[in-house]
């Protein structure tokens, strides 16, 4: 596999499937209407997500921060990275779940248990553990509590989501 091919799989395949999803998203009433109705939970969802890549973000600082000062600097250069990174990563993965719970309920699937939380969604392996696994293991190491904290809240988040989606 030659470098353009790993580019491919590794970036450009994540983001053309995002950028499907949203097409889905925009073109799919169910899809839409699944998500509009639950608006009121979406949104501290959003903040908690934007919250987490601005942990992620700062982590890489952080941790490197008593380190070399080229290195600090990098980090710094690339913190915006890891920010918008993180950010995708938990969004796709997330509304890749959404759309997989609203296309259960618009085929009348019944859950088989009481927290249903359906099919795992397609997750981009690589990206994920560059800019959301990667930075918060730094922060654990750095913060522990606050890395654990953020790491519970992001597991926690779509079980929550579940159990009190109608």
């Amino acid at each position: 596999m030659d470098t353009a091919q790993i580019a491919q799989t590794l970036l450009l395949d994540p983001l053309n499937e995002a950028t499907s999803l949203y097409q889905r998203y925009q073109q799919a009433p169910a899809l839409r209407g699944y998500i509009q109705e639950r608006k009121r939970f979406l949104v501290p969802i959003g903040a908690l997500m934007v919250f987490i890549s601005l942990g992620c973000s700062a982590a890489s600082v952080l941790y490197l921060g008593g380190t070399r000062p080229v290195l600090v600097l990098l980090a710094m250069l690339f913190a915006p990275f890891v920010l918008v990174g993180s950010l995708f990563v938990q969004v796709y993965v997330f509304g890749s779940w959404l759309e997989g719970r609203a296309l259960d309920r618009a085929l009348h699937r019944r859950p088989v248990k009481q927290l249903d939380l359906g099919r795992m969604p397609s997750v981009p392996w690589v990206l994920a553990a560059f800019f959301l696994f990667a930075p918060l293991a730094m922060l654990v190491s750095v913060v522990p509590a606050l890395g654990i904290l953020l790491i519970l809240l992001l597991i926690g988040t779509p079980v929550a989501f579940a159990r009190l989606d109608p």
